[in-house]
């Protein structure tokens, strides 16, 4: 996990001039030099990351966003965010799952079961389609669960790095989680896109009921899509997850992968509790907040005792576990976030110049490549800020053609996650590409190969559905 590599010096001094020098170069497009600084880091960040590793470059560009917007600003924005703070914090709570082996416990009694003992490719359907539910509890978190967890499975199985299964189960979490994201309109992400469109359009509420019937039937048919590529396009081999069986069955859960797995469920539960509407006890969880859930959890779990009387888990080691690669490269995201689409920046400027000439095509012409934009960029830009910038042009579009704005608004956030190229294009990315048994260089070959086949179904579904759903 966040092993170097023997790369030529070039690319340090690559990066470093980037994040560093690309604020003097003269800005073009409408770019402010504020927004030049910002732009300069971004695109050394994902140099370096491709090239050196995750930690240095991530370094590297929160060094030098600072010197645009301040290093105060940066560090609050960066390592005092609450996301990046609970990605160090929560490896307490999941280093018990991982250190008494209640995950490899799970593994062996989910692949050895009737249901789905021979079914790999149901299992691993069933994987995605879990994550997508789960996506709209904290995204960031949860990719961080299902990766720890497919881990468990592939080492398990005897799966070596870069395996092709190997990377397009990542990616597929990844880019489940964020459709999950946007499941439910009044929690998560999908909450933040529905006030921003309100923002814009007050006289023009969202309809709640079809915009769940649409993101359940979309994001069930293309969990389903994802896993069939994987199968019958990309042909990738299943048949060491198909053949897995251990000799008598999945054995006895000890006592102390029991504990493992009955904490790691009250975590997911609190988890719950803390997002969904559930009135006095969502109340109560939201005075702790994610932070403090994991800070007590932790602290629980250090005074636990293994039946020797020894502590259950080293709390310390746990923490020790936490992937700094990961964390400084989310933690960078996370300022571009805030920053880079900011106004004084002028690049989300940039970017509706970019798309204004397209609105003279016909209009069926238009909505394939305004939405064909959002998808290039929302793999370099965060894609909640690029719903919020193709927003007014799609509604728009929609009342042109008698589609309501729900319908319109839907379809856009719905082509809008598919934010897998590269570790830039979303803090769920980021975490999934940081993972130990696949490098990030491998997962971006996977998902510009794999991004045009989910375009085309995305378009074959979701257009036609959100006709007879709107």
């Amino acid at each position: 996990m966040g092993e170097a590599k023997k790369v030529n010096i070039i690319h340090y001094i690559i990066v470093a001039a980037l994040c560093l020098g690309f604020r003097f170069v003269p800005p073009f497009a409408g770019i402010t030099p504020y927004g030049m600084g910002i732009l300069g880091t971004f695109i050394g960040a994902i140099y370096g990351w491709m090239t050196i590793n995750m930690l240095w470059p991530s370094l590297m560009a929160l060094a030098g966003v600072g010197l645009s917007i301040g290093m105060n600003q940066m560090l609050a924005a960066s390592f005092g965010n609450m996301a990046v703070i609970a990605l160090i914090l929560c490896m307490g709570v999941l280093g018990v799952a991982m250190q008494t082996g209640a995950f490899e416990w799970l593994v062996q009694v989910i692949l050895n079961n009737k249901f789905m003992n021979g079914k790999a490719w149901f299992t691993l359907w069933f994987i995605l389609l879990f994550a997508w539910f789960m996506g709209s509890h904290n995204p960031i978190i949860m990719c961080v669960i299902f990766c720890a967890f497919a881990n468990a499975i592939f080492k398990q199985v005897g799966l070596e790095k870069n395996d092709p299964l190997i990377v397009a189960m990542y990616l597929g979490i990844a880019y489940c989680l964020m459709m999950g994201q946007i499941l439910f309109p009044f929690i998560s992400t999908g909450l933040t896109l529905v006030m921003a469109y309100g923002a814009m359009f007050p006289n023009n509420p969202i309809d709640f009921v079809p915009y769940l019937i649409y993101m359940i039937i979309v994001g069930i048919a293309m969990v389903t899509v994802y896993t069939a590529l994987m199968k019958f396009v990309f042909r990738i081999d299943a048949s060491k997850i198909a053949s897995f069986k251990t000799e008598g069955g999945a054995p006895k859960a000890t006592r102390e992968q029991k504990i493992g797995l009955i904490l790691f469920v009250i975590f997911i539960l609190l988890m719950l509790g803390h997002s969904l509407p559930l009135g006095p006890v969502k109340h109560f969880l939201e005075k702790f907040g994610l932070i403090g859930i994991v800070l007590l959890m932790s602290c629980v779990v250090a005074l636990m005792k293994k039946s020797d009387g020894t502590p259950l888990i080293d709390l310390e080691r746990a923490f020790h576990m936490c992937n700094w690669g990961q964390v400084t490269m989310v933690g960078y995201i996370m300022v571009c976030s805030q920053y880079m689409m900011g106004a004084d920046a002028g690049i989300s400027a940039a970017m509706a110049k970019l798309i204004m000439p397209f609105m003279a095509l016909p209009p069926i012409v238009f909505l394939a490549v305004a939405l064909a934009i959002g998808v290039v960029l929302t793999n370099v830009a965060n894609n909640m800020i690029v719903c919020i910038l193709l927003m007014p042009f799609l509604v728009n579009f929609g009342s042109m053609i008698g589609m309501p704005p729900t319908g319109m608004v839907a379809l856009l956030f719905f082509m809008s996650q598919f934010a897998i190229a590269t570790p830039a294009a979303s803090p769920v990315t980021a975490v999934a590409m940081t993972q130990e048994m696949a490098d990030p260089g491998v997962m971006t070959k996977f998902a510009l190969k794999i991004i045009p086949f989910l375009f085309i179904f995305g378009i074959a579904i979701g257009w036609p559905v959100a006709n007879i759903v709107f």
